[in-house]
């Protein structure tokens, strides 16, 4: 680590910023995906069609089927997991520079793969709400980032991400809670003394 300090800080604030532009701009894909209207405006408008065809109920209902892994979930949560994840991996490979650009790929995309698979599983086997699910991957990923930077800190703030984001609050409030818990987590690494200039003091 030498006189920098600690790495974690950067995917502990790009969770909680992520997070919070789901909140500022979630409303964007409320009710619906890209497929159909949203449920407020099919009763005005009636329903859109699928690259400009129009769709009968039958297939608006079979769409609805198909994307209703997305149900309970606030809009963009998932997007947030991903867009964290790949963002973290490309920092870290950045600042290692040790790496091959096949394998950073690789990592990414793999990551990538697992996460939706995760998430899949998780409303499958276990029945989650899309919200539920979202938190949970993240937790791991911070208990994940703890075990790799050997922190106690990253730890602590995986273990209050997930009484913010599953325990005590659901949609919004959840994300609101849990950005400012791993961004408090993010301050607190930026503000910590390099090890080497503690070990001198």
């Amino acid at each position: 680590m030498g006189n920098e300090r600690p790495r974690y800080w950067f995917p502990l604030a790009l969770l909680g910023f992520a997070q919070l532009l789901v909140v500022a701009f979630g409303g964007m894909w409320s009710g619906g995906w890209f497929a159909y209207a949203p449920a407020g405006e099919r009763h005005s408008f009636g329903y859109v069609g699928l690259y400009g065809v129009e769709m009968s109920r039958a297939n608006v209902a079979a769409l609805d089927a198909s994307f209703d892994i997305a149900a309970g979930r606030t809009d963009g949560w998932l997007f947030a997991v991903l867009a964290v994840y790949l963002g973290t991996v490309l920092f870290y490979a950045f600042r290692t520079k040790t790496l091959r650009w096949w394998k950073v790929a690789a990592i990414a995309l793999g990551g990538l793969v697992a996460i939706v698979l995760a998430d899949l599983v998780g409303y499958w086997e276990f029945d989650l709400d899309g919200d539920t699910r979202s938190a949970i991957l993240l937790t791991l990923g911070l208990a994940g980032l703890a075990w790799l930077e050997r922190s106690v800190l990253v730890l602590v703030v995986a273990a209050a991400f997930v009484l913010c984001a599953v325990v005590l609050a659901q949609g919004q409030l959840a994300l609101v809670l849990s950005s400012l818990v791993v961004l408090a987590g993010a301050f607190a690494a930026l503000l910590s003394r390099p090890k080497t200039a503690a070990g001198e003091s």
